[in-house]
């Protein structure tokens, strides 16, 4: 299977795990996402790869983690794809797999307001 084909079987996976997040839970949750709580959880997690900011260029990856601030991104992502790259890592939608699975670590909760906290990239 070439490449393509890899990340097309990747794509496939991942709308089987999204779908199998309980989407009527995960939409409640996400949309009571509390950006406040999230911001901790961000910090704690999330920065040392994306940065305090979500600028990107966190001291604790290399190569450099690119903006999830960046105009005409993050804004454009469905919250569902967004948990599922928390809840699998980046490897299971195609992105690097240095970005780990935090299903084990975060709440359904936790992810909603991780994801609150980063809509607010774009309103800085």
């Amino acid at each position: 299977m070439g490449r393509n084909g890899a990340r097309a079987a990747l794509f496939g996976c991942l709308v089987v795990v999204a779908s199998s997040l309980s989407p009527v839970t995960l939409s409640a949750a996400i949309a009571a996402g509390d950006a406040r709580h999230g911001e901790t959880i961000f910090l704690r997690y999330c920065q040392g790869c994306h940065g305090p900011d979500g600028r990107g260029g966190g001291k604790g990856f290399m190569p450099h983690v690119g903006p999830l601030a960046r105009k005409g991104y993050i804004e454009t992502m469905p919250d569902g794809y967004l948990a599922a790259v928390i809840t699998e890592g980046g490897l299971a939608v195609g992105k690097s797999a240095y970005m780990p699975s935090w299903k084990t670590t975060l709440t359904e909760q936790d992810i909603a307001d991780v994801i609150a906290f980063i809509r607010t990239f774009v309103a800085e």
